[in-house]
């Protein structure tokens, strides 16, 4: 979702209709913006926004607005109810593995 067009006070009224709640990130991404790296199972604060109805389960699909802890700009991922995972929508990049280098000890 785009918002460089909107001015000011709609984003805000656009926020407020949205719930405000805390969620897990169901994977690593990585901020467009600062390359900050967000890691799976990090607890961060989103706006929750239903934006439709999947045709075939009949259930809600939701839009998860984020943003960055470093550089505040948005990304925002989507339900996808048919294969029971999110899509990374815009703002960040996916990051399937991230490798945590530890000293070894000999």
């Amino acid at each position: 979702m785009d918002t460089k067009h909107i001015d000011t006070m709609q984003k805000y009224t656009m926020k407020k209709s949205a719930k405000r709640v805390r969620m897990t990130m169901p994977f690593g991404l990585k901020c467009n913006k600062c390359d900050r790296h967000t890691d799976k199972g990090e607890k961060l604060y989103c706006f929750r926004r239903a934006i439709g109805i999947d045709s075939t389960f009949e259930v809600e699909i939701y839009r998860f607005e984020f943003w960055c802890q470093c550089c505040r700009s948005d990304f925002s991922i989507v339900s996808d109810p048919g294969r029971y995972d999110y899509v990374l929508e815009s703002g960040a990049t996916f990051v399937a593995k991230r490798l945590h280098r530890f000293p070894c000890r000999l």
